[in-house]
């Protein structure tokens, strides 16, 4: 299983927002995500900051486990050949953390439009996100490495897009939030 620290900052945007900036940089063409959240029934990984998921973009699935550390994320990651929990090496790892498997259940749902930038310490990821019961406008700036100009860089480019930052929870928080509704 991979494993990634991943360091990023992010914003949450007006839709006018989201269309200035996509019309300010060279992103690629679009990639569609749909997102699956699992959980236990009583929150097990919820209750430990973590966040469970497979991924599908077109035909392929990716497994992520999501675990806060002092800086960043730290990303547990596996491709799988179908979109399920039910792969032995997602079993074998979910037992080190005292998760059963046959516990999970389907907890939320997103589905994500994704125009990707790259320049220097990053990754520009400008998302329009569709949820149970509504949808929202981001970006994030994804770090290749942990950079301390990197900070500073994200906010001079907010700024010189003319962007006021507003903070923005995780998706799957958005999610499980919609899903509430």
């Amino acid at each position: 299983m991979k494993q990634h620290l991943e360091i990023e900052y992010k914003t949450q945007l007006t839709q006018e927002e989201f269309n200035h900036i996509l019309n300010s940089f060279p992103f690629n063409d679009p990639k569609y995500q749909e997102n699956t959240y699992y959980d236990t029934p009583e929150g097990s990984l919820f209750k430990q900051h973590s966040m469970c998921r497979i991924r599908t973009i077109g035909s392929t699935y990716e497994f992520t486990l999501k675990v806060p550390q002092e800086e960043g994320v730290l990303e547990y990651e596996v491709t799988l050949n179908e979109k399920s929990l039910m792969d032995e090496r997602i079993i074998d790892f979910l037992n080190t953390k005292s998760i059963d498997v046959d516990a999970m259940e389907v907890i939320a749902f997103s589905n994500t439009v994704r125009y990707e930038y790259s320049d220097i310490y990053g990754v520009w990821c400008l998302d329009y996100t569709r949820f149970l019961n509504g949808s929202d406008f981001e970006l994030e700036y994804e770090l290749h490495e942990g950079n301390e100009k990197a900070y500073q860089h994200y906010l001079d480019t907010l700024k010189s897009l003319g962007i006021q930052f507003k903070a923005s929870k995780p998706k799957y928080l958005r999610a499980l939030n919609s899903s509430a509704e």
